[in-house]
């Protein structure tokens, strides 16, 4: 729930899969994850409905559920453009790579269908291969459908802090399955993430955002990171281990029932703060395999300010990776070490080199590469920097941009776009290329503080890029040395109306001020009355309160939903069951939050019959 990387990506009560709040704009960065937020993040998180309660306060319900769904919907491409099961197949193929186009138009065609038990959005992918026919991609947050192109989350089933989508082939005839921890559609308690309190350590106030992965044996081993529920900036408390049995998410990606559940075995690691630091060394981000070892990159802030994220790395055999005792920690100058407590950062201190919260680590030619976000808010860029060994330093002035979105930018010409938590894709990636995905989400919120995704699900869909070795190998240069992406096929939704959006870093809490009512009119007739007010703004809500004939105070008499029409010029709403008599209505304008604007009055008559 979604920014630098998304810290941007959402927060505990704002809507849209992107961290609310306002995070430190010192420096311009953040904690890489979106929805939000990215925030995603950030982040993600979510709160599809707001029930208007009594005043003053706003009360909170659970959001209205579509029916069940078949929960194996099958991409076939509805946007414009290159159909799902277009271009080559999502994995190795002699002499050939898949094409981001195809790859992106997977998941916006699986979105475009979703149901109540399906994925329809989020962030923090990563894949695992399972099989030649089948490749499970793990989310951190996620909505659950119904998404559409034009109408995004608004009326989705809610919103999960982790998944699993379990892809059986592509092209013709492939499926996606959305594995979750349970409760879709109709389940009085709502949906529940894969991971999740209290059955993983850390209690009910947590969450958990899924990092990278690795197949061994029979077992998918991934790791999550846990973090306090709250705003920007996020604090980890932990790392846990999920065992993924292949033969589970296998059988479940092929099976024919909608809403199945993933059932990992968690193995929760020893947290360790540094001296001096509230937050521990979250493990993780990156894992990277050479032979028979396995290295773990973890990260670490120091302080509130997220562009300190610091980089360190523990080894272990891939045989025992479950076994925290087995795993070495690199203690600087060459020295591995079996305390955690010892474990030193990889960069010297001299380096201004910032990690995102997710990034790969991979070997090309004689080098090996740290490829990532840009962890400044808002930039457009995918970076790599070489070191020597998997242990870095990783050399910034030798960095070299891979690709450059231009569809990024925290303005409304962008639609307040970021993007974050860049990761290499082995499960799609070829003996030529690398298949790179990453994350998109919007810190854009309208006047009543919706965002950005409850007008389009392509807010929070994952993109991709293909990149030749040879840009890494050192052997670039020929007219097949091109980075190869998809269209950026952004639905440009603050155009529609600029002046009814606003970037929700500006202010406190992450909401512009609710505007005001300026004026309701009344016309009164036997029993009713209609009244009418001009439209204050874009995702605006109302609530009318009536005092009625001899009455000394007023009561929430109903509510009038959250006005996502961009060409909406005046509100109105009839009340019936009035008797005879002088009333008194108010019209207070509320955003998502229930924070409320200034109200309008009017005074009419109800004639008798």
């Amino acid at each position: 729930m979604t920014a630098s990387d998304l810290d941007q990506k959402e927060s505990a009560d704002a809507p849209g899969g992107r961290r609310g709040g306002r995070p430190a704009r010192a420096r311009g960065r953040l904690r890489s994850r979106g929805l939000t937020a990215a925030g995603l993040i950030v982040g993600l998180v979510i709160a599809l409905i707001l029930v208007l309660g009594p005043e003053p306060e706003a009360g909170r319900g659970p959001a209205a559920r579509p029916p069940a769904g078949t929960g194996a919907s099958a991409p076939t491409g509805t946007r414009a453009g290159p159909p799902a099961s277009a271009g080559a197949p999502t994995g190795p193929q002699a002499g050939t790579g898949p094409l981001p186009t195809a790859l992106d138009a997977e998941w916006a065609g699986y979105s475009d269908q979703s149901t109540c038990a399906d994925w329809a959005g989020g962030d923090g992918i990563s894949a695992v291969r399972l099989s030649a026919t089948q490749i499970a991609w793990f989310f951190s947050d996620s909505y659950l459908g119904p998404a559409r192109p034009a109408s995004g989350f608004s009326r989705s089933a809610g919103l999960v802090h982790n998944s699993v989508v379990v892809q059986t082939s592509s092209g013709p005839g492939g499926r996606f399955a959305t594995l979750t921890g349970g409760g879709l559609c109709d389940s009085p308690g709502g949906p529940t993430a894969v991971v999740s309190p209290p059955r993983a350590p850390g209690g009910p106030d947590t969450r958990y955002w899924v990092e990278d992965g690795i197949k061994i044996g029979a077992t998918v081993i991934k790791f999550y990171n846990s973090y306090w529920l709250g705003n920007a900036p996020y604090t980890a408390t932990g790392t846990v281990l999920a065992a993924y049995p292949v033969s589970q998410l296998s059988a479940a990606g092929g099976g024919q029932a909608a809403g199945a559940i993933a059932t990992p075995r968690l193995i929760p690691l020893p947290s360790y703060a540094p001296p001096g630091n509230a937050s521990p060394i979250v493990w993780g981000a990156s894992v990277l395999r050479t032979g028979n070892t396995v290295y773990v990159y973890g990260t670490q802030t120091p302080g509130t300010l997220v562009p300190d994220r610091q980089l360190y790395l523990a080894r272990v055999p891939a045989s025992r990776l479950t076994e925290f005792a087995a795993w070495q920690f690199y203690a600087g100058s060459g020295r591995w070490t079996a305390r955690q407590a010892a474990a030193q950062p990889l960069e010297p201190p001299t380096s201004s080199l910032s990690v995102s919260s997710g990034f790969s680590v991979v070997r090309a030619g004689t080098r090996y590469w740290l490829i990532q976000a840009d962890p400044i808010a808002g930039s457009q860029d995918i970076d790599a920097f070489p070191a020597t060994s998997p242990r870095g330093p990783f050399d910034q002035s030798a960095g070299i941009v891979l690709y450059r979105d231009p569809g990024i930018g925290l303005d409304a010409a962008h639609d307040f776009r970021l993007m974050y938590e860049a990761r290499v894709e082995p499960a799609v990636s070829t003996r030529r290329d690398l298949v790179i995905s990453y994350n998109v989400n919007s810190i854009g919120v309208t006047a009543g503080c919706i965002p950005m995704s409850w007008f389009s699900n392509t807010v929070t869909l994952p993109r991709f890029i293909a990149v030749p070795l040879t840009r890494l190998s050192g052997t670039g240069g020929g007219p097949d040395d091109t980075v190869t992406a998809g269209a950026p096929d952004y639905p440009q939704v603050a155009e529609r109306a600029p002046a009814q959006w606003f970037d929700e870093w500006g202010y406190p809490g992450g909401c512009p001020p609710v505007p005001g009512v300026s004026r309701v009119q009344a016309r009164p007739r036997a029993g009713a009355v209609s009244l009418s007010w001009p439209d204050a703004g874009l995702g605006v809500a109302y609530r009318i309160y009536l005092r009625p004939p001899g009455a000394a105070g007023y009561g929430l008499t109903t509510t009038v939903s959250f006005v996502l029409s961009t060409t909406a010029r005046a509100v109105s709403v009839t009340l019936a069951g009035l008797t005879p008599g002088k009333y008194r209505a108010r019209v207070v304008p509320v955003n998502l939050r229930g924070n409320a604007g200034q109200a309008a009055r009017v005074t009419f008559t109800v004639p008798g019959r």
